[in-house]
């Protein structure tokens, strides 16, 4: 009988560091991708976030991906699903307005969606119900359609930057034939 007690100690005890490993791993990525890098003299931080934006065609997918990992620890942790729903949102509020050139990298550094994503996460599980069971298929749900979106955000910025690149690029050639 005294085994017994030790045994589910033991078990709590393996599941509270399983559980702390996780939430570090969460914590590591929100801080990779908004607050590694301090720029000097400055209060100012920002991550890998709006750095992999300036790449165009695919490097706020990219980051979205990577931080769609916190949004999946959420899920399985028992993150109630409108919660999930917010931080969906802020995913792709950051991955829409990260599609603009240079505004939406600088956007990134100030919105920070990731540590928000985090701190949201982070403030479940130490609240009374932190200990809650997964929600099922629905944060897998909520993970692949943020995903989605943000890869079809990324699709139609391709096109309509393609667009304007190809007529900038006839006015130009239009207006150098013409003066030759």
């Amino acid at each position: 009988m005294s085994d017994e007690p030790e045994s589910s100690s033991s078990e709590s005890s393996e599941q509270d560091s399983f559980d702390l490993a996780e939430l570090r791993t969460s914590r590591r990525v929100s801080w990779l991708l908004d607050e590694c890098i301090r720029i000097p003299g400055s209060s100012i931080r920002f991550g890998f976030d709006p750095i992999l934006g300036l790449f165009p065609f695919g490097g706020e997918s990219v980051a979205t991906v990577i931080g769609a990992s916190i949004l999946g620890e959420a899920g399985k942790k028992g993150v109630p699903f409108k919660s999930l729903i917010r931080m969906g949102g802020n995913m792709l509020v950051n991955a829409g307005v990260g599609t603009i050139p240079v505004i939406g990298d600088l956007f990134s550094v100030w919105f920070k969606s990731n540590s928000r994503n985090y701190k949201m996460l982070n403030t479940w599980m130490e609240s009374e119900h932190g200990d809650q069971e997964p929600a099922g298929w629905g944060p897998v749900i909520v993970v692949f359609f943020t995903i989605a979106i943000v890869l079809t955000l990324n699709v139609v910025s391709w096109i309509v930057m393609s667009t304007v690149i190809l007529r900038i690029y006839r006015e130009i050639n239009g207006l150098i034939v013409g003066m030759i």
